[in-house]
């Protein structure tokens, strides 16, 4: 039997002991081997029990195959429906697929000592992965509990990953959870990690540095193993240096409009959004701020609406102040028992909501618009760190699989559906074709600001740098703004 000998990088992964471990990041960084032999650690003991998930059943297959091969020199031997390795001492490795109905429920009250998962992005959502967190524990003191998971950049569930593992610290630097006192580190992985790679097949080293003349946003990702951008996301041209801004005040001179996502345990969104006009040297064009969000589960629309109310009063705002709010059709239709429509008990509370388009592919393409850049060097659509659901969000959808114009709802987009509902309502003028749009909303009619002098040209993002010690946004200077009523 051949004796399998780790790479440094690998190695350093494999004698990690904090709970949980995301390796990988780049293609080709050995990822599946080190999975493979982290599992072994404890075969020889009767009671072990391991749990692998893939992403579907195809990936499982190609997983157990691999496996058999390579535990068959301790004697494993493979069970199938589900494939279910086992070892002589008893020691058993069950698998799973993501696929599944029931994947993330399933396995509660189970317990294994060690849990691996393969493309750790293919997950949703942080809930469906603490959903199968749960599981990985032991009764037994001398088994102790871990989770292994690798990924590249990208899927569906990029952005929380991130968050969660990447942006918590530096690689390969333990972090240990506030809120329950477990550790877990991340530990790059590239090509350049797995030297027989480079030694066995260099047309794949090859094949990935010439995707850097042809795809750059997919080279990054596969051969650099950048969380910032990867294959797949749906917009693209999010850049979180232009797009986000810090947290401000808006003008009620200025036009307030906002989009609402209904849910009851589903996440339940509103975001507001100023409108203002931008003349920059000559050419006009409207830029739109999204300022704040109501975000959350499990209230009524009486308590929604008090939420709103509430979020508009630290904007020095009332709902009056909005001229227009753009909710999903979902909100209009009343219950089988003839119950009262969601939007009519919204009006109740006086907040009036207007149907808003159930047209996603053509909602989505005008959020592509407002994310281009406009002629003075900034983006149309600004999002201020009062939003912090949306910023989470936008750059963590990906598209559809079976329908690429469209994002893939197995995610979590609910403030970005809301946003959809009013950028439907309020259409992008190109102001670099020199379009003018021939049917304003009637508001943008009644008042506007127009911006003069290059300083103060759109936004200016000095006048947003500071924040209370609260976290309530100041009131800054409108200056150089000519109000017309």
């Amino acid at each position: 039997m051949a004796v399998w000998k780790p790479f440094p990088r690998q190695e350093f992964a494999l004698q990690r002991n904090e709970f949980e471990i995301l390796y990988g990041g780049a293609r080709g960084g050995g990822k599946t081997d080190a999975g493979l032999v982290w599992l072994t650690d404890y075969i020889t003991h009767p009671r072990y029990r391991a749990l692998v998930i893939r992403k579907n059943a195809d990936d499982l297959s190609d997983w157990s195959d691999r496996a058999v091969r390579f535990y068959s020199g301790f004697g494993a031997t493979i069970a199938y429906k589900p494939p279910t390795i086992v070892f002589p001492s008893g020691a058993r490795i069950k698998t799973g697929h993501l696929k599944d109905d029931q994947a993330y429920t399933k396995y509660q009250g189970h317990e294994y000592q060690r849990t691996l998962i393969e493309e750790l992005t293919q997950i949703p959502d942080e809930r469906r992965y603490k959903m199968l967190l749960a599981s990985c524990r032991s009764t037994i003191p001398e088994l102790r509990p871990q989770v292994f998971a690798t990924t590249n950049p990208g899927g569906i569930g990029h952005q929380w990953v991130k968050k969660r593992f990447v942006d918590v610290g530096p690689p390969n630097v333990p972090y240990t959870d506030p809120e329950t006192g477990l550790t877990r580190i991340y530990i790059p992985a590239t090509i350049d990690d797995n030297p027989l790679l480079n030694e066995v097949d260099p047309s794949y080293i090859r094949f990935m540095d010439g995707l850097k003349s042809t795809d750059i946003e997919l080279w990054k990702a596969w051969r650099l193993g950048s969380w910032d951008t990867f294959a797949g996301q749906f917009f693209q041209e999010f850049r979180r240096d232009l797009h986000q801004i810090k947290t401000y005040l808006p003008f009620k001179s200025n036009v307030i409009v906002a989009g609402m996502d209904w849910g009851r345990t589903a996440p339940f969104a509103c975001e507001f959004t100023e409108v203002k006009v931008v003349n920059c040297e000559g050419i006009k064009f409207f830029r739109a701020t999204t300022f704040a969000e109501v975000y959350g589960t499990d209230k009524t629309p009486r308590e929604w609406a008090d939420e709103i109310k509430k979020k508009l009063k630290l904007y020095n705002l009332t709902i009056t102040d909005v001229s227009w709010i753009r909710g999903d059709p979902a909100m209009f239709t009343k219950g089988n028992d003839k119950s009262i429509a969601i939007s009519d008990q919204f009006n109740r509370e006086g907040i009036r909501i207007k149907r808003g388009s159930n047209d996603r592919v053509g909602g989505w393409t005008n959020m592509h618009s407002w994310l281009s850049i406009a002629p003075d060097g900034l983006p149309y659509w600004q999002i201020s760190e009062g939003c912090p659901d949306l910023l989470f969000e936008l750059p963590a959808l990906v598209h559809d699989e079976l329908k690429v114009e469209d994002v893939d709802t197995t995610g979590t987009d609910h403030a970005s559906d809301a946003i959809r509902y009013m950028f439907k309502s309020l259409k992008w003028i190109d102001a670099k074709a020199g379009a003018v749009y021939s049917r304003p909303p009637v508001p943008l009619l009644q008042k506007t600001a127009e911006f003069i002098g290059d300083k103060q040209i759109g936004i200016d993002l000095k006048a947003f740098e500071t924040l209370s010690p609260m976290g309530i946004p100041y009131k800054t200077e409108n200056v150089g703004a000519v109000i017309h009523p």
